[in-house]
């Protein structure tokens, strides 16, 4: 598993290492470090990392831009930020992050982050759509669906690659897709949290700036379980 430690902090960079090289050695995993100084390093490398720490605050470039260029390449890493403000949390998750750590943290709480991310990494569930533009059906992992709408009999699922057709009914589509972040906001409509960045009473936005509709009756649902996935997300508070 490779993982970076983006961090201006040498000594952090360093004692986090450590700690994850003591977590794998539990767990019978290899793990193979890179550490970065700052986000401009880490993008010159150029590298497919599985997991990343980041620090949100560094002199050159920080984290909430950093990981920005790396979505924008399609980079779906793991990305799990780390800083000593909770104020940013809510910045961090603009950009898809999967964990939120607070300076200084507790060695369970970054224990408890890696074992969400291997589990994570291990139960990620796949696909069958059809690329309408090649004419052929492929196989897509299901956490990178923004959100699917219905479309007939069939199912238009959003992704930041394109747009691709699922051949069944969005009642189907939804029960194969993780409940935990998955959530079918309207008869129309299933979203990922993972790319919300705001909504009102009416409809959900996401990161690529496109937007869902959700109905009235389900908006209390939604906001109740949207809260307790970000409470999820952000340990360490």
């Amino acid at each position: 598993m490779h993982i970076a430690v983006c961090d201006d902090e040498s000594f952090f960079r360093k004692t986090l290492s450590e700690e994850l090289y003591i977590y794998a050695d539990k767990h019978g995993l290899n793990f193979i470090i890179y550490e970065y100084s700052d986000g401009m390093e880490l993008l010159a490398a150029d590298m497919s990392f599985d997991l990343i720490f980041m620090d949100h605050q560094m002199t050159d470039k920080n984290g909430l831009d950093t990981v920005s260029v790396l979505r924008k390449r399609n980079v779906d890493t793991t990305v799990i930020f780390v800083s000593s403000y909770k104020d940013v949390v809510f910045d961090s998750m603009k950009v898809n992050a999967f964990r939120f750590l607070v300076k200084p943290f507790e060695k369970e709480d970054l224990y408890e982050a890696l074992d969400s991310v291997i589990k994570n990494l291990a139960k990620t569930a796949y696909i069958v759509v059809k690329d309408t533009v090649n004419q052929k059906n492929i196989t897509i992992p299901e956490n990178e669906i923004i959100y699917a709408q219905a479309d007939n009999i069939y199912a238009e699922v959003v992704t930041a690659q394109g747009i691709f057709l699922y051949s069944n009914k969005i009642s189907l589509l939804v029960k194969k897709l993780n409940e935990e972040y998955f959530y079918r906001s309207n008869r129309s409509y299933i979203v990922n949290f993972n790319y919300i960045i705001g909504y009102s009473k009416k409809e959900i936005e996401f990161s690529n700036g496109q937007k869902a509709l959700i109905s009235s009756s389900k908006f209390k649902d939604f906001k109740s379980k949207y809260l307790n996935y970000l409470k999820r997300k952000s340990i360490g508070e």
